[in-house]
């Protein structure tokens, strides 16, 4: 078989899984630089869903001896995910996304072949891959606001508290950041100065990273040393967007997220979910500094002139309505306690689970498409709906064809 159309099944073969793969000019280059045509031709055909060595062996008609190391490869590299339970060890497709946006850059690792992957996937997110949310409101990701920013604790709630998050953990795994890695990887990320190895992660989505050598285990007590760090560089805490077991807690930066860059750079509606909260100012105490004004990831604050500031500057710090995403980036250093979090009069519950993210986003998907008058011929799939696509069901339609080898 040619390579061309090798790496064609292969393309189709993740549309038929249901992943986000959109038609550009980028895609093909990003196939071609990361995967060998010999991993494309095995991986065509192999669901999202597990199977061990002995059925991907049937699947293919090969030796699962042979298997193995490539598999394996795959699996460190974040394009397989690799699984060790019951004495049972599978693999599945990495979704599009989760693989080229998550897990392939969390190694951090600085080697040619992730410098080229890297300068692919940056074009590919800004001519299609980066529309993924974009005509959804229930987005992957959903804010927490830094604790001693909310004006009263005990309005925070379970599932935004990051504290709480930890104590609800037993395992616990760092990786570089893959948006700020990947940024230096192409050279995008020459201003941004924040650390990489700050993306943390829990349960079986920490014992994937591992196992597959993608990022290393900490304790709790780390995990909260990286979220203070976080809070105090000006990083936006952000978690799987579900209220129940959630996996991931991410610290962003605004210049390279590719949340805040669907935002600011593909003029998105939003950026990730906003907190129950938003940000309060004290016109009488604040000093028109500007410094929330530098801190904030939305361009939600500004300086305006005011007769009666009772500051030197004759400024005060004032909010866009309806940017404020509640992080609390801002009050966090506000050197006068001007600025605090209070809980919004309008409250959206996140979903409750992955599975309920994944209803949402086809919910959403279907609605702005019929609003731009499109035929739509079948459900949308969800192998790319989660944050981490790593814990939650794929949708059952993804297994179709799956026991068809080449």
């Amino acid at each position: 078989m040619e390579t061309e159309e090798v790496y064609a099944r292969f393309v189709d073969w993740l549309r038929r899984c249901g992943a986000y793969v959109p038609d550009s000019g980028e895609l093909m280059p990003l196939i071609k630089a990361s995967y060998r045509p010999e991993e494309a031709r095995l991986l065509t055909g192999m669901p999202l869903t597990p199977l061990d060595l002995q059925e991907i062996a049937a699947l293919k008609h090969a030796d699962a001896r042979d298997l193995a190391p490539t598999m394996d490869d795959l699996a460190r590299r974040g394009l397989v995910f690799r699984s060790d339970e019951r004495d049972r060890t599978t693999y599945r497709l990495n979704s599009f996304r989760f693989a080229f946006l998550r897990s392939f850059f969390w190694p951090g690792r600085e080697d040619e072949y992730t410098r080229n992957v890297a300068f692919h996937v940056s074009r590919y997110y800004l001519d299609g891959l980066g529309d993924h949310w974009k005509d959804v409101q229930t987005k992957g990701l959903r804010v927490v606001p830094i604790r001693r920013t909310v004006d009263d604790p005990r309005q925070i709630l379970p599932y935004e508290d990051v504290r709480e998050l930890l104590l609800q953990q037993q395992l616990f795994a760092v990786a570089h950041c893959p948006c700020r890695h990947r940024a230096r990887m192409d050279g995008s990320a020459s201003a941004c100065r924040h650390e990489t190895e700050n993306c943390l992660h829990f349960g079986k989505l920490a014992d994937y990273i591992i196992k597959n050598e993608l990022g290393r285990e900490i304790t709790r007590e780390e995990s909260e040393a990286i979220l203070t760090r976080s809070a105090e560089a000006g990083l936006v805490h952000a978690v799987s967007n579900w209220q129940r077991d959630a996996d991931t807690i991410c610290n962003c930066c605004s210049c390279c997220c590719v949340y805040f860059r669907g935002f600011h750079v593909l003029k998105h509606n939003s950026a990730m979910n906003a907190s129950r909260h938003e940000i309060q100012i004290n016109p009488e105490t604040c000093q028109g500094c500007g410094l929330c004004v530098k801190r904030c990831p939305m361009d939600a604050l500004h300086l305006v002139a005011r007769p009666a500031a009772n500051n030197k500057s004759g400024q005060i710090t004032v909010s866009v309505p309806g940017l404020c995403i509640g992080c609390g980036v801002c009050a966090y250093k506000c050197p006068t306690g001007s600025l605090s979090l209070k809980t919004r009069p309008q409250v959206i519950e996140p979903p409750m689970d992955v599975n309920d993210l994944k209803r949402k986003y086809a919910q959403e998907l279907a609605a702005a498409r019929n609003v731009r008058g499109e035929t739509v011929s079948d459900e949308p799939r969800f192998a790319d709906v989660s944050s981490g696509d790593s814990t939650g069901p794929p949708d059952g339609n993804q297994g179709a064809g799956a026991g068809k080898s080449e």
